[in-house]
C-alpha cells in the first residue's frame, strides 16, 4: 500500500470548499492526473454518490469508479474507489484557519490480487502523483500566502497608546483577537500555553486584542473601566489592547468567516502575519503555530 498526506491553505470559507471538493467530478479542474471525471448520478452530491475518473497513473490510462463513504460537512469527506486492480482511498479534511481553510488530503492506494507484490513500488510514484494534484489544488484554489495587518489604534488597559502593527514589542507577536464578551472564555483557554511561550522566549510577546465596534467609542471610558476593574492581574492589563474600529474591515483584512469565533495569530512588527488558527485551544494548533516561529534566539543574540 503507497500512502501520501499534504496540507494547503487557501483563502476560501470552509464551507465552499467544502462544496466544491466534496463534488469528485471537480478533479478534472485541479488533478492534472485526471484525464476525465463526472458524477454517474443526477442527485445532490452526498453519502453513496458516485463518480467515474479516468486518471494516468504509471504511464497508462485508469478507469474508477469512487464512492463517498463518510460526509461530514463541512468537516470531512472520504472517497473509496476501485477497479479489476487498485483500490483507492482518499479523504479530504477541512479545518478553519484565520486566513480561510486549511485542507488536509490523505490518500491510500493498493493492488490488488497477485500484482500486490508491486505495492513497494507504489510510493515513489504515488508521491509524485499528490504533489502534482496538491500544486493543481494551490494553484485553482489559490493558496493564501502571508498576510499583513492593516494599521489599528488601541489603548491598552494601563494606559498605553499603541499603534499597530508598528508598536508590538518583539519579533513574534501573538494577538488574540476577540469581539464578544462571551469570548473570553474562549481566550483564556489560550493564555496558559501562550504566557509559558513568552515566558521561554525572549522574541515573543502575547497580546489580547477585543475589536469593538467603533459605535461604542464614546463610552470606551466605562466599557475598558468595566474590563480593567474585572482584570487584578497589571500584566494582564498591559497586554490587552482595546481596538475601536469598523469590526467589518477587520474581520475582512483577517480573512475570517464573521466574529463568531476568536483568531489567534502570528505577527511581525512590518505587520506581515506569519500564521493564524482560528477557535479554541487545540494541541494540534498550537504544534502549528509553534513551528511558523524561527528558532529561539540564543543568550547571546544568535540563533540556535
Amino acid at each position: 500500500m503507497a500512502g501520501y498526506r499534504a496540507s494547503v491553505d487557501v483563502p476560501q470559507l470552509r464551507e465552499d470548499v467544502f462544496a466544491y471538493l466534496s463534488d469528485f467530478s471537480t478533479t478534472r479542474e485541479w488533478d492534472p492526473g485526471v484525464v476525465e471525471a463526472e458524477r454517474l448520478n443526477g442527485r445532490e452530491v452526498g453519502e453513496g454518490s458516485e463518480f467515474r475518473l479516468v486518471a494516468k497513473f504509471l504511464g497508462r490510462e485508469t478507469e474508477l469508479t469512487y464512492r463517498i463513504v463518510e460526509y461530514d460537512p463541512p468537516h470531512a469527506v472520504t472517497f473509496l474507489g476501485d477497479n479489476a486492480t487498485v483500490v483507492s482511498r482518499d479523504r479530504i479534511a477541512f479545518e478553519p484557519t484565520a486566513a480561510g481553510t486549511r485542507v488536509t488530503y490523505d490518500a491510500d492506494l493498493a493492488l490488488k490480487g497477485l500484482i500486490r507484490i508491486a505495492d513497494p513500488l507504489l510510493g515513489l510514484a504515488f508521491n509524485r502523483v499528490g504533489d502534482r494534484a496538491v500544486a493543481g489544488l494551490k494553484s485553482t484554489l489559490g493558496a493564501s500566502g502571508p498576510q499583513t495587518l492593516s494599521p489599528l489604534s488601541g489603548r491598552a488597559l494601563d494606559g498605553s497608546e499603541y499603534e499597530l502593527p508598528g508598536d508590538l514589542a518583539e519579533q513574534h507577536n501573538f494577538l488574540v483577537v476577540a469581539f464578544r464578551r462571551e469570548q473570553q472564555r474562549v481566550v483564556d483557554q489560550w493564555l496558559p500555553w501562550l504566557i509559558e511561550l513568552e515566558q521561554r522566549r525572549s522574541d515573543v510577546a502575547v497580546y489580547e486584542l477585543p475589536v469593538l465596534s467603533s459605535v461604542y467609542g464614546p463610552a470606551r471610558w466605562f466599557i475598558d473601566g468595566g474590563m480593567t476593574r474585572g482584570i487584578p492581574d497589571a500584566a494582564a492589563r498591559a497586554r490587552t489592547i482595546t481596538v475601536y474600529t469598523d469590526v467589518r474591515k477587520v474581520v475582512q483584512n483577517l480573512g475570517l468567516a464573521g466574529t463568531d469565533a476568536i483568531a489567534v495569530l502570528i505577527v511581525e512588527r512590518s505587520g506581515r502575519i506569519l500564521a493564524g488558527e482560528v477557535g479554541g485551544f487545540e494541541e494540534q494548533k498550537a504544534e502549528r503555530l509553534a513551528a511558523s516561529l524561527a528558532p529561539a534566539p540564543s543568550p547571546t543574540g544568535t540563533a540556535t
